[in-house]
């Protein structure tokens, strides 16, 4: 569409069709020989082809039309019209009409030739006014945004991942807490946290795991809560299992 946007209201007008008054310039290439009454709010159907939009809206503009339909005779499929150059000198709407609303338009004019000129209004249609740039931003916005939704998505079911990986702290913090005493220690027992390689000194706290292995309390728990749910010698699992398999359930006996 160029030149100037209809408003909320619309416009009305009398629909004039080119060939009633200029047979051999059906598709408004060139101005009309005969000047319009302006005041009288034309909007004039034209044909697509032999020239371009804007050219044939410049034309009947020059001949004093109030708005231009350029109708397609041959197929059914929606077309934006533009423009490469600069089309500041367009000041009257247009706008581009598939071959089913054209024909449609013909043959009401044609119906009411005995009552007078046809009037119509035009109104906006808000999807088709999506300026060029806008259209682009939008083409170009919307892969990015895609590809935006995409990461998070990606990373939200990373952190789900890596979160079935670590203990819960109310699991960490009900496994046992015992004080290290160096006259309590026994031949064979582990001397240091093989966490953080320390020594245990006397009243050291030491988290048990279910394995048995022991640990600075402060070491352990962070390795639990973001590292691993396993113990870091042997592997094992801190955390209960959730699920009960069949083979280790309690045999049930019925009676018959």
């Amino acid at each position: 569409m160029f030149g100037s946007h209809l408003g909320d209201d619309g416009l009305v007008g009398k629909l004039l069709m080119i060939e009633d008054i200029d047979p051999e310039n059906i598709d408004g290439c060139r101005p009309l020989a005969t000047q319009m009454d302006a005041a009288e709010s034309w909007i004039m159907l034209v044909e697509r082809g032999n020239c371009g939009f804007v050219d044939k809206v410049r034309n009947m503009q020059a001949s004093g039309a109030a708005a231009v339909l350029v109708g397609d005779p041959w197929y059914d499929l929606p077309i934006t019209m533009y423009a490469s150059g600069d089309t500041s000198d367009v000041h009257i709407p247009s706008s581009f009409i598939a071959r089913r609303e054209y024909n449609g338009l013909r043959d009401a004019a044609l119906s009411a030739i005995d009552e007078g000129p046809l009037k119509i209004k035009l109104v906006r249609n808000e999807y088709y006014e999506l300026p060029f740039l806008d259209v682009l931003f939008i083409t170009i916005l919307s892969p990015m945004l895609m590809m935006a939704f995409i990461y998070v998505l990606y990373r939200l079911r990373l952190r789900q991942h890596r979160l079935r990986d670590l203990a819960p702290a109310d699991v960490v913090n009900s496994l046992p807490i015992k004080t290290f005493y160096h006259a309590k220690y026994r031949d064979g027992e582990p001397a240091e946290c093989a966490i953080c390689l320390d020594d245990f000194d006397d009243e050291d706290e030491l988290r048990i795991l279910p394995c048995k292995h022991q640990y600075h309390v402060k070491c352990i728990d962070r390795w639990l809560t973001t590292r691993k749910k396993f113990c870091p010698i042997c592997k094992q699992n801190v955390c209960p299992p959730l699920e009960t398999s069949p083979l280790l359930s309690p045999r049930l006996h019925s009676i018959v």
